[in-house]
């Protein structure tokens, strides 16, 4: 019986990733926060920015959401 062993997920500034469950495509705009979180940043309609904090293991690499 082989143990799974997890790789750490390390990502870059500029990375465009995804959250797991879908929704926009974001840029990662910021590394090393508590816990392994990750902020990304995103435009909604084109013109307003937004941003929020997720745990890197929550994000896969943009357009590779499961749906």
């Amino acid at each position: 019986m082989s143990a799974k062993v997890m790789t750490e997920v390390k990502w870059n500034i500029g990375d465009v990733v995804q959250l797991r469950s879908g929704g926009p495509r974001m840029t990662v705009t910021q590394l090393g926060l508590t816990h392994g979180r990750v902020e990304c940043s995103w435009f909604v309609a084109d013109t307003e920015l937004r941003s929020a904090v997720s745990d890197s293991q929550g994000v896969v690499r943009g357009g590779d959401a499961q749906e």
